[in-house]
């Protein structure tokens, strides 16, 4: 009998260890070296964006719009190249002036991750579960 209650106490706290895990206050992002968690990110100016699919599905986003980011993590050199890199290693690239010349690119909330909406740009710019922007 009292095997089987450790072996509950165990499960639960392994459960509340794991459901701890992803909390706020992790980092979720870097952007340029510095690191953001998705509270930090809701601190910045954000916007609601709509974007329509290849197959002509439209869905609104709400995010962090992309120029203000950059501009927060130190990334400003309008002759950097801007990389999205995603968690399993896609990468997409695009012009530091392009991207300023987007007035409605954001980094948008996505459930759990982040993703990129750049209505108007390609569809290789549309990223998702973003986890490191750099500009060089």
């Amino acid at each position: 009998m009292k095997k089987t209650s450790l072996f509950i106490v165990i499960i639960i706290v392994l459960a509340l260890l794991s459901a701890c895990a992803g909390s706020s206050g992790d980092p979720v992002l870097s952007v340029g070296g510095k690191e953001y968690t998705k509270a930090g990110l809701e601190k910045l100016e954000t916007m609601t964006v709509d974007y329509t699919n290849k197959d002509g599905e439209t869905t609104a986003y709400t995010g962090v719009v992309l120029t203000a980011l950059l501009e927060d993590a130190g990334v400003t050199n309008s002759d950097a190249m801007i990389t999205f890199i995603a968690g399993d290693g896609y990468e997409a690239e695009i012009a530091m002036a392009d991207l300023t010349a987007c007035s409605n690119c954001i980094l948008a909330f996505d459930g759990d991750s982040l993703r990129t909406v750049m209505p108007d740009m390609s569809g290789k710019l549309q990223v998702k579960d973003v986890v490191e922007i750099s500009g060089n």
